[in-house]
């Protein structure tokens, strides 16, 4: 399964280096030869820690900030997501995002704006968040999941219809 690692790309993080970032990111991806995807996303709003670089991890996104380009190559060579002196651990647990319950900006900075499928994808779980009992059902599973639980099935691509009428 491919890692993805966010790099923002709005206004403010790029007004403090999150383009030589995000290049500099891709670099040690082509040179290392590993298998990630450079995501740019959103800012989540604590701009004193941008660039902030997260880590795709099973826990949850591992964030580095405020990142240079230069920190880049450091990051890697301690180990994606292991420690180093920029590692802020998993990002939803930051004291100013735990205590947020987001609603206008609930997609900001975790999914690529510029990715339909993202959209869709954040679209459902929203969804089926909204509802009690789907959401614990879906709790409930994914604690299952990460305890190590769970079957693996082959799944049938489907088919999207077009949402042009």
């Amino acid at each position: 399964m491919t890692t993805r690692i966010y790099v923002p790309c709005d206004a403010a993080a790029l007004s403090v280096g999150a383009e030589a970032v995000a290049n500099a990111v891709h670099a040690e991806i082509v040179s290392r030869k590993l298998d990630l995807k450079l995501v740019r996303n959103g800012s989540r709003g604590l701009l004193w820690l941008e660039p902030l670089v997260e880590i795709e991890t099973p826990k949850g996104r591992i964030g580095y900030g405020p990142v240079k380009a230069s920190d880049i190559k450091g990051i890697f060579d301690a180990g994606l997501a292991a420690p180093h002196a920029l590692n802020l651990g998993l990002v939803d647990e930051i004291p100013y995002l735990a205590k947020q319950q987001r609603l206008t900006f609930a997609r900001c900075g975790i999914t690529d704006p510029l990715s339909l499928e993202d959209y869709e994808a954040m679209e459902t779980t929203l969804y089926l968040l909204g509802n009690p009992t789907n959401a614990k059902l879906l709790r409930e599973g994914i604690a299952e999941l990460d305890a190590g639980g769970g079957v693996k099935h082959n799944t049938v691509p489907v088919r999207r219809r077009s949402r042009k009428q």
